[in-house]
């Protein structure tokens, strides 16, 4: 028979005790990366989850041995950063806001809290169950400055829903001391997409060297994208980062009824992979949402070990800059109307001359011939210094090369800069891509893909993205910002002024380029 004290002490611990682990849950608590972010949909449960796994490490009871709190550690301190301290109210909004206080006071057994929060103090005092100093656990919101959050070393870092980029980075260094210690040390991100994904798309879930996806996300992304994607996926990335993911299907305590009802209330298919499954990518705030590694990026040495054909439609362009690296790509237009970027060049104008750049460029163009050559109309402005502008400099340096046996020559022309209609041109060939799968495979349809050793390039293509306010709170008056961003713009560049050449058509098959040439070659004579 249970003493009293025994079933008080059972009963206190119940609601800890009934938690239900789930399979997602199960692989956030196993991870021993120092980042470990949560990305799900609506009503999923993972602040219980996360609060579960926080007590689970004050009892010494973690699965990873690194991620308990021991007696003996000197860093006492766990910060739970959330957009709205536990006390604002603000009309009601901050119990909505903060969900991380009510977590705790649900799961942690009265007896162990030995001071609550208040309105000028945002801290929990906990007893430690091992018998070592209080625990407290920090509150603090995103509001407060990045200043306010240097100083004092952390045993761990909670930021739950979107923070601030500046605010996130600040965390970083207050996991050091720990780190060292070997003792916690590491920063748990939680996030339900509401309308936008910002920074967090670029800097934790691109960096990932693992991600974890339920079935019920799995399955939604084939069903979205026709993509088979791993349930458990590995890169080779070594940035200390794990990535879960799971949708709102993924609670066992809500049944599917309850969520297919909630998510009915939502008619855009884009808006469902947000509110439901944490799904993010269609609104990251990328101008080539379709862009996917998996699909676009293919291999050099597999497709075309002897190098691309050299009767396809060879192009090469420039996005001219004075000062900044100027972006260079070379393309192969097939026969088939498939674009391949096979090359790029990212030379410093500051450390090399023109005449350096162009006689790198004419030893990387090969014997193919280029029937385009195209340069941003800024390098047709007249120097001062020499009457000629830099693209008269280009073409007296390309055809004298030639002379000497370098190259093939070109004419370089500035390109047009009055449409969007190459944008648009690439974002029709990326959807292809995706349709059609693999290169040699797309019936007619226009597509693109990009050769893996044009790194630069595919790092444009995936982050490139419009401009955004510093604060997502003006989108309650202002509208989205209609303008990309310069940073990653100048690779992309050069393939939309390529594709806005009306005569960037493809060639004849090969035996009818042989037959074509052969008629114009008889003809010559």
């Amino acid at each position: 028979m249970l003493s009293e004290q025994e079933k008080q002490s059972l009963n206190e611990w119940s609601n800890f005790l009934s938690f239900v682990p789930t399979w997602d849950y199960k692989q956030f608590i196993s991870r021993p990366e120092k980042i470990i972010a949560y990305f799900t949909g609506n009503q999923k449960g993972k602040t219980y989850g996360i609060v579960h796994s926080i007590i689970l490490r004050i009892l010494g009871k973690h699965p990873i041995k690194a991620k308990n709190m021991t007696p003996d550690c000197p860093y006492r301190i766990i910060r739970c950063c959330s957009e709205r301290l536990p006390q604002d109210t603000d009309g009601g909004e901050g119990e909505v806001k903060n969900t991380q206080l009510p977590a705790f006071k649900r799961l942690l057994p009265p007896s162990l809290i030995k001071k609550d929060i208040t309105a000028r103090n945002t801290v929990l005092t906990i007893a430690d169950p091992q018998g070592g100093p209080d625990i407290f656990i920090e509150f603090v919101s995103y509001n407060e400055s990045v200043q306010a959050q240097a100083g004092v070393q952390r045993f761990l870092v909670w930021c739950d829903e979107s923070a601030p980029k500046g605010f996130y980075e600040e965390q970083l260094p207050r996991l050091m001391a720990a780190e060292e210690f070997g003792q916690g040390g590491d920063l748990l991100y939680s996030l339900t997409p509401a309308e936008h994904m910002g920074w967090e798309f670029d800097d934790i879930y691109e960096k990932a060297d693992v991600y974890f996806r339920t079935d019920s996300i799995v399955k939604r992304i084939k069903a979205r994208t026709g993509v088979d994607v791993e349930r458990i996926e590995h890169t080779d990335r070594k940035n200390d980062i794990a990535v879960v993911l799971a949708s709102s299907y993924d609670n066992p305590i809500l049944s599917k009824k309850i969520v297919d009802s909630m998510l009915s209330k939502y008619d855009d298919e884009d808006t469902v992979d947000i509110r439901g499954y944490g799904i993010f990518k269609q609104v990251s705030g990328q101008i080539f949402k379709d862009f996917d590694l998996r699909i676009h990026r293919i291999n050099e040495e597999q497709y075309f070990p002897d190098g691309l054909p050299q009767h396809w439609r060879h192009a090469r362009m420039i996005d001219f800059h004075e000062r900044v690296s100027w972006a260079c790509t070379f393309v192969a237009l097939s026969d088939k109307n498939e674009l391949f970027i096979y090359d790029e060049f990212n030379p410093s104008p500051e450390k090399f001359v023109t005449h350096e750049i162009a006689k790198k460029l004419a030893m990387k163009s090969g014997e193919y011939k280029y029937d385009f050559n195209l340069i941003d109309p800024l390098a047709t402005k007249v120097q001062c210094n020499t009457g000629l502008s830099v693209v008269d400099d280009l073409n007296r340096m390309f055809n004298e090369m030639k002379r000497e046996g370098l190259g093939t020559g070109g004419y370089w022309r500035g390109w047009d800069t009055k449409s969007q209609r190459g944008r648009d041109l690439i974002k029709e060939r990326l959807k292809n891509s995706r349709l059609v799968g693999k290169p040699f495979s797309n019936n007619g349809l226009p597509t693109i893909w990009f050769l893996d050793n044009c790194k630069q390039v595919i790092q444009s293509m995936k982050s490139w993205r419009w401009e955004e306010y510093g604060n997502r709170e003006l989108l309650v008056t202002k509208d989205e910002k209609d303008k990309p961003q310069q940073k990653w713009s100048h690779f992309p560049m050069t393939l939309e002024a390529i594709l806005k050449e009306s005569g960037f058509k493809p060639k004849p098959a090969y035996e009818e380029f042989k037959r074509q040439s052969a008629y114009r070659d008889y003809f010559r004579r």
